[in-house]
């Protein structure tokens, strides 16, 4: 099976550095000093659970008709610049082909499907904490797992070959039943903590100082909750209390990607803050539910 893995930061290096090492048809989309690295080097991935390793493709290259159609190709980029993604993605894309986003965010299938050719669209997400330590060098945490799937619940026989490769390859992978229920999860998590930090200014630690976080935090997970069971999504009953347990367990110098890129001074368009709180804010604006902790957050990095 030829695979693709668009986008080489964390989440592409791990998931791609582990089907590479176990596979000989995996091609890398990168660019810039990371394409170069490679490249020259190979990926180096320092990995608790899969080890320390370096991980060469069959081809690296920011040239996607190099490569040409795949069967699958796992987008792993930022999902803050979708519709760019999806052109520079489509000469690797046939009818066949499974294009599984591995991103933060929910309905990602929806906002890519305008601007891709006609393919096999899931939806997707990886639970992991990894980061890019310079270029050619991805560093993996934990976690790991993943889950993708159709929105219709089919399962096409494609996207169960593609577990089956991720599995062996030591990415714990699964062809969920219900994969809009799994996205708004993750979402729940990732876009409620990125607001607390934002609302704060401030890592966990230092926000748990502040008096009266918790209020916080149950506000902040309330609105997601509120507006996903207006979009039909049925989260767990104690999805608001689990989250105020979890963020108080939570290490002094956690923070969100979206936090450290705002917080590092980039600018609010070249981050996920529209992706994730400004899609909150506008899904609560349909829907008549109000989102204040998300507006707030979302008009204090624009105004």
């Amino acid at each position: 099976m030829k695979i693709t893995v668009f986008g080489i930061g964390g989440v592409g290096g791990v998931v791609g550095g582990a089907l590479a090492r176990r596979n000989d048809d995996v091609y890398f989309y990168a660019r810039g000093e990371n394409l170069r690295a490679i490249r020259e080097n190979g990926l180096e991935i320092e990995s608790a659970s899969l080890g320390n390793y370096i991980a060469r493709p069959k081809l690296i290259t920011n040239d996607a008709a190099e490569i040409g159609v795949t069967d699958v190709i796992f987008i792993t980029s930022k999902g803050h610049n979708l519709d760019e993604v999806c052109r520079e993605a489509a000469p690797m894309i046939g009818p066949e082909t499974a294009v599984i986003p591995l991103l933060n965010g929910v309905y990602n299938s929806d906002k890519m499907a305008p601007h891709l050719p006609p393919c096999v669209l899931a939806d997707g997400l990886i639970r992991i904490y990894c980061h890019l330590k310079g270029p050619g060098h991805v560093y993996h945490q934990s976690g790991g797992s993943v889950w993708f799937g159709m929105r219709d619940g089919s399962k096409p026989q494609i996207l169960t070959e593609a577990a089956e490769l991720l599995n062996e390859a030591g990415i714990p992978a699964t062809v969920a039943d219900d994969i809009l229920l799994e996205n708004w999860k993750k979402y729940v998590g990732m876009c409620g903590n990125s607001t607390v930090f934002c609302w704060y200014d401030a890592p966990a630690g230092l926000v748990r100082e502040k008096q009266g976080y918790e209020d916080v935090v149950r506000g902040v997970v309330s609105e997601l909750v509120s507006v996903a069971a207006a979009k039909g999504i049925r989260l767990p009953e104690d999805t608001v209390d689990n989250q105020v347990k979890a963020f108080a367990t939570m290490q002094p110098e956690t923070i969100t990607s979206l936090y450290r890129d705002l917080s590092g001074g980039k600018a609010p368009e070249r981050t996920e803050l529209f992706h994730l709180v400004g899609s909150l804010v506008r899904m609560g604006k349909e829907t008549g539910v109000p989102t204040p902790y998300h507006q707030a957050v979302l008009d204090k990095y624009t105004k």
